[in-house]
């Protein structure tokens, strides 16, 4: 099963129309894409609202997630309606669009102990761009809340790569997606801690085809099939379990 972990889905007008539900579904299809994880382009109940909606006639091959901002006075309640209400999977945050500092335990916790007590999930943009979210913070993050299984999106991208990986190899509820990252990105991954990372493009930044085709490539220099193969589905259908309804729950932290 080849599933992608970090994936947009257009919720209202003058967003990409290349993420509309029924353009993302057929750009799957053509690339052996089963299920995805989805989230919405900015935070605001309205939008999760609406991506539930839009998710509803798809929900056997998305799994959608709340996009919240740990700024909102009503985040908790927020990420309570959208896991409980719209039978979304986890949250995703992102600290350089909701300007919020990784680092800053307190401000997150009331998203987290809800993650915890529910053992969720949790995506979290880590580029090179931003001191927010340098992946150096999300050790202190995971070890804070050690049942939330965190998906480091973009994994620190070009410049922050090692330390992702790093912070992976050291922390047991860390892992890393390959959403945007480079050829050599994918590889040291793969060199180090190869069953703590899923395959991601963040769609439609970036094209099914063109992730897999990296991932594809990484496989031939290195003849590491299997190890490609995990990355591409094998890892997220072995931490989590998917019942027939496309909800999911981590293995490991329970």
């Amino acid at each position: 099963m080849r599933i992608d972990a970090h994936v947009h889905i257009a919720v209202k007008e003058g967003e990409n129309p290349m993420s509309n539900p029924e353009n993302v579904i057929r750009s799957m299809d053509e690339n052996g894409i089963d299920k995805i994880v989805c989230f919405t382009f900015g935070t605001g109940l309205d939008n999760q609202k609406r991506l539930a909606d839009a998710v509803a006639p798809y929900r056997d091959r998305m799994i959608p997630l709340a996009y919240v901002g740990p700024r909102e006075k009503d985040c908790a309640e927020q990420l309570l309606y959208c896991l409980d209400e719209l039978g979304f999977q986890g949250v995703k945050l992102h600290p350089y669009v909701s300007n919020f500092c990784v680092a800053d335990i307190e401000m997150l916790r009331p998203i987290f102990e809800i993650l915890e007590k529910k053992r969720s999930y949790a995506v979290i943009h880590c580029a090179s761009e931003d001191f927010r979210n340098h992946p150096s913070m999300f050790e202190r993050l995971g070890n804070s809340f050690p049942h939330v299984l965190i998906q480091m999106a973009h994994m620190g991208e070009v410049m922050s790569t090692k330390y992702a990986v790093d912070v992976a190899k050291r922390v047991p509820n860390i892992y890393l997606d390959t959403a945007i990252c480079s050829y050599a990105a994918v590889n040291r991954a793969l060199a180090n801690c190869p069953d703590k990372v899923f395959m991601g493009c963040d769609y439609p930044f970036y094209k099914f085809e063109m992730e897999i085709h990296k991932q594809l490539l990484v496989a031939k220099d290195t003849g590491k099939n299997q190890e490609i193969e995990n990355i591409m589905g094998g890892n997220f259908t072995r931490i989590f379990d998917i019942d027939e309804n496309n909800n999911i729950k981590h293995k490991l932290y329970t």
